[in-house]
């Protein structure tokens, strides 16, 4: 497997660094994405911050995937990058990828100095329909073969 050179460029600007893949933690990762994303859809649509957070959870487990996949872990100042980074290899639109920075702010730089904002009914399908969109992408782009939880 060849690292885009993208990644390369986040490992010289120290926003990631390389690591040694752990055997099964890819398809360990991909599975959990899965199982969040079957959380998210048990949630009740009234609970929109918990569908939301969940299917973010889910999302970042892909994130997760495409670093081990390419044997790169985010440093702490380089998640925010490594997420779009991440987004952009699975070919997001600009609003999936503006929903998913969005997420990623919300749960980061306000979960541990605050109360998490209201979550819109929306939102939370948005941020679902994008966990289910790309996790076969995210499968495709490992080459792991898809299995459905």
């Amino acid at each position: 497997m060849q690292r885009p050179v993208e990644y390369q460029n986040l490992i010289k600007t120290g926003a990631l660094e390389e690591v040694a893949q752990t055997p099964g933690a890819l398809a360990q990762y991909l599975a959990n994405a899965q199982n969040y994303l079957a959380g998210a859809n048990q949630i009740d649509a009234k609970l929109a911050m918990q569908r939301f957070t969940s299917a973010y959870e889910g999302y970042f487990q892909l994130v997760q995937a495409v670093q081990e996949y390419y044997g790169v872990r985010a440093k702490a100042a380089g998640r925010n990058l490594v997420i779009q980074r991440v987004g952009s290899d699975l070919k997001m639109t600009a609003p999936e990828m503006a929903l998913i920075i969005k997420a990623h702010a919300r749960r980061n730089e306000t979960t541990y100095q605050s109360p998490f904002p209201p979550v819109s009914k929306a939102e939370a399908e948005a941020l679902v329909g994008i966990l289910k969109k790309y996790i076969p992408e995210a499968y495709k782009l490992t080459g792991t073969p898809f299995v459905a939880s």
